[in-house]
């Protein structure tokens, strides 16, 4: 299936805190923990779909720096064709993360001009209407994407991240989408609501909400009530990018190997926690793990790098 993924990436360091709130130390010494990898949403998503062999071009606001010459390499080892990345930015984004022993993080981002920079559809064309699926972040950038990628037939798939209402105007364009996943960390406690009325609002077929811990709800349009789809218990090492996983997991099993949306969000949910369970997700991640984690089997993914051969008729439905 190709699969192209507009959003962030960005160089990540994991850095580990004995607990939150973080006590003031003048130094602290850890061997081997500070971790630099890869990470942001947009990067995220499109690591998962091409570990499981898809063909997958990222779009990504860069720099001509090194965090950007490490998001190309670690498409690389991915099989992820950056040829569509942008490299117009003064600093790539880069974010650090801070995790505790028991799985809890702060995410710290730093998009820097990214902010500013606005993707147009002839960037991005043709290959934005030669995929099978479009996944956009709820991001200002990829506004312009949302109404030719609709024109043209192409699904759409949109992560609203933290969500804060089904009432924000920041997010109305977004509902367009046919696929639509939110975390309820800023929503806990009224995440039923939020998604009966987001269902209201949009025209997705299926929304999911991730849980941390708890799993994810479920709701599409046959359903009167939100499903809950509960996760393993795990003891988790780190749980940044755990949603990012989830969501891409569950659109391989609904799109890719037409499962029934209660057996993709499952499925979604086992490879997260899989995920924040091991040091993996400390990073940097290899391909070699990332298979394991997501039960593929270990043969050679079918995107190429670093362009993705798209044919003139690679229109699929």
């Amino acid at each position: 299936m190709k699969v192209v993924v507009v959003g962030i990436a960005n160089q990540q360091t994991a850095l580990p805190v004995e607990s939150f709130p973080i006590e003031y130390q003048a130094a602290r010494y850890l061997p081997n923990q500070i971790r630099h990898t890869v990470g942001g949403v947009g990067f995220n998503v499109a690591r998962t779909l091409s570990t499981f062999g898809h063909m997958v071009a990222l779009a990504s606001p860069l720099g001509e720096d090194y965090p950007a010459a490490m998001v190309d390499a670690e498409a690389y080892r991915f099989n992820i064709s950056t040829h569509l990345c942008r490299r117009d930015l003064v600093r790539t984004p880069r974010s650090v993360v801070l995790y505790d022993s028991e799985g809890r993080r702060q995410v710290n981002v730093d998009i820097g001009d990214a902010t500013d920079f606005v993707f147009r559809e002839e960037h991005l064309s043709p290959d934005l209407f030669r995929a099978k699926l479009v996944v956009l972040g709820n991001l200002d950038m990829v506004r312009p994407l949302i109404a030719p990628v609709i024109r043209r037939g192409r699904r759409l798939a949109v992560d609203l991240q933290d969500v804060r209402s089904a009432d924000n105007p920041h997010d109305e364009e977004f509902l367009q989408a046919d696929f639509l996943n939110m975390s309820n960390e800023y929503v806990a406690g009224s995440e039923r609501e939020v998604l009966l009325e987001l269902r209201a609002k949009s025209r997705a077929e299926v929304l999911t909400m991730t849980l941390a811990h708890e799993g994810a709800l479920l709701l599409t349009r046959e359903m009167s009530e939100p499903l809950h789809v509960p996760a393993p218990e795990v003891d988790p090492r780190n749980s940044a990018g755990a949603g990012d996983i989830a969501f891409a997991t569950f659109l391989h099993g609904l799109l890719k190997l037409r499962e029934d949306p209660v057996a993709a969000v499952a499925r979604g949910v086992d490879a997260a926690s899989r995920f924040v369970s091991t040091e993996v997700a400390k990073g940097p991640q290899s391909l070699a793990q990332m298979r394991t984690i997501l039960g593929v089997e270990p043969a050679p993914a079918a995107a190429s790098a670093p362009e993705i051969p798209w044919s003139p008729d690679a229109y699929e439905i």
